[in-house]
């Protein structure tokens, strides 16, 4: 049985094992597309993902959603609530998401519903979702959700 609920500090283990996989998928899908981008440079890091959970446990405008399936969180998704900078009012956006592969398909749907219910709630008039690179699947995902491209971002290996 699927359901999903708010992250708890006993989630914090799993939602690390969780960030390293979508690091690694983040890595296959972009990092060899940085120039410079080696895997050292780009190392998973786990007490850094740990303390990032931590964050968003905190609440307010900050948000961590698990999917709990039979007891084992198999999805989590990371997010924040904050002011535009150029223009007031308020915008989230996803820090990080990932749902275990055999657990994807109506949850992910679920999991963006009750992200967009939390963005509401927290008086945002956008909410934002990133991809991993040129996955189309992702960006059919996004648009079929009401989701448009807006920005395009660019790294260089310094």
């Amino acid at each position: 049985m699927s359901k999903l609920r708010p992250a708890t500090t006993t989630d914090t283990a799993r939602c690390v094992e969780l960030l390293r996989s979508f690091h690694g998928a983040w890595l296959e899908a972009v990092g060899s597309q940085i120039p410079g981008a080696t895997a050292s440079r780009l190392a998973f890091d786990p007490a850094y993902a740990e303390r990032i959970v931590r964050e968003h446990l905190r609440g307010g405008f900050a948000y961590a959603l698990v999917l709990d399936v039979g007891g084992m969180v198999q999805g989590v998704l990371l997010a924040a609530a904050f002011e535009h900078g150029f223009a007031p009012v308020w915008i989230s956006k996803e820090t990080a998401w990932w749902i275990e592969p055999r657990h994807r398909g109506r949850s992910a749907m679920a999991m963006l519903d009750a992200y967009e219910a939390w963005a509401r709630s927290r008086h945002c008039v956008f909410a934002g979702m990133a991809g991993m690179g040129e996955d189309p699947d992702v960006a059919v995902l996004y648009r079929r959700r009401g989701y448009t491209a807006a920005e395009t971002h660019y790294v260089k290996a310094l």
